[in-house]
């Protein structure tokens, strides 16, 4: 419960700290204090408070240098931070908020605003907290139902070619038939379990950014797949494409579905078209993936990135009915945005809208 939080007041101002932990106390909070950024510091060595009230102005160490240094931090870098403060420029509350500051409180202190921001922000924490367990052990139970659910798919296709063994030659073609068509579905199933798990990992991964050429991976990617297609006649333009801010392993699983997905869907074609080309806007750097391939009803579009929603039936094009959804998800991750157009048999195009 929040009431009973722990809090460490940094402030080097005697009387200020006294008059927060008063207030503090008040309430049922513990309460612990530090007189310089040193002190602070050493304190959180062996302690970690459910949350920091701190000053920026300070004789040792300011506020805003702290505050970086404990988000730099593995073991304090969550602790949300509320600074006090005397100083009310923009430009100091806007550099506090980018270092990792959730909030701020000016001095001097006006009882009831100071305790509703201690009680919103240790309410948000404590959320957090347990949504990030309820993640992990979500991704826990995801990871052995994929583990329990593949084994059997496994043992199924075994015993198929176990019992096609025995009969041998005086298997019928309907009997060879139905068997194919059971190796058919546990391999299609097992693979649909295989990248619902991919999935929801996607809940738990933090993007580690950084400048991607991504030209470099959607030509990389395009080989590879392409090696898969040696009867087709696929044509494939790549423009001048501007590098975008992301993860590079996460990227590469977006552009290796966007892609795979418009050599899939242009299969009915005599000559399949795939262009790419980006552009720059105020805001972010854009991409675009598009193919004449068999295309889609506007009307149907927000299916198109829901977990095993398809706009095709089996028949027409195999596929598992994940692959948007996750590029969907790591597009979100990424703080972007995935849009997609299309027409019924005249083709479709993906942009993906990664910020600067």
């Amino acid at each position: 419960m929040t009431n009973y939080a722990e809090i460490l007041v940094v402030d080097d101002m005697p009387d200020h700290i006294a008059y927060s932990g008063t207030i503090l106390r008040s309430e049922g909070y513990r309460v612990f204090a530090a007189t310089s950024g040193k002190a602070a510091l050493k304190f959180l060595e062996r302690k970690i408070p459910d949350l920091i009230m701190l000053d920026i102005q300070m004789n040792d160490i300011s506020g805003l240098e702290l505050c970086e240094m404990f988000k730099n931090k593995p073991r304090t870098k969550d602790i949300p931070i509320i600074f006090l403060t005397a100083e009310m420029s923009p430009e100091t509350i806007q550099q506090g908020f980018s270092l990792g500051g959730c909030d701020y409180v000016k001095k001097p202190f006006v009882k009831e605003e100071y305790l509703a921001r201690v009680r919103t922000h240790l309410q948000i924490s404590m959320q957090q907290k347990e949504l990030a367990d309820a993640n992990n052990e979500l991704s826990l139970f995801c990871s052995a139902v994929s583990h329990d659910l593949k084994a059997p798919f496994n043992i199924i296709n075994m015993l198929i070619e176990m019992l096609r063994q025995e009969l041998g030659e005086i298997q019928n073609d309907d009997v060879s038939n139905i068997m194919d068509m059971i190796v058919s579905k546990s391999t299609q199933t097992r693979t649909m379990i295989e990248r619902l798990f991919d999935f929801s990992k996607m809940c738990n991964i933090n993007p580690k950014m950084t400048m991607v050429d991504i030209k470099e991976i959607i030509e990389e990617t395009f080989s590879e797949l392409s090696r898969l297609e040696t009867d087709r006649n696929i044509q494939f333009h790549c423009g001048e494409l501007p590098k975008v801010k992301g993860d590079p392993v996460l990227i590469r699983i977006i552009i290796k579905n966007l892609l795979a997905n418009a050599i899939k869907y242009t299969s009915k074609r005599e000559t399949a078209v795939i262009e790419v080309s980006g552009w720059i806007t105020q805001t972010h750097n854009v991409i675009k993936i598009k193919d004449n391939g068999s295309g889609f009803d506007m009307a149907y579009a927000n299916k198109l990135f829901q977990v095993f929603q398809r706009l095709h039936s089996e028949e027409e094009f195999e596929g598992s009915g994940v692959g948007l959804a996750l590029v969907n998800r790591i597009m979100k991750r990424h703080k972007g945005e995935i849009k997609a157009y299309g027409q019924k048999d005249k083709g479709a195009e993906f942009s993906l809208f990664f910020i600067k």
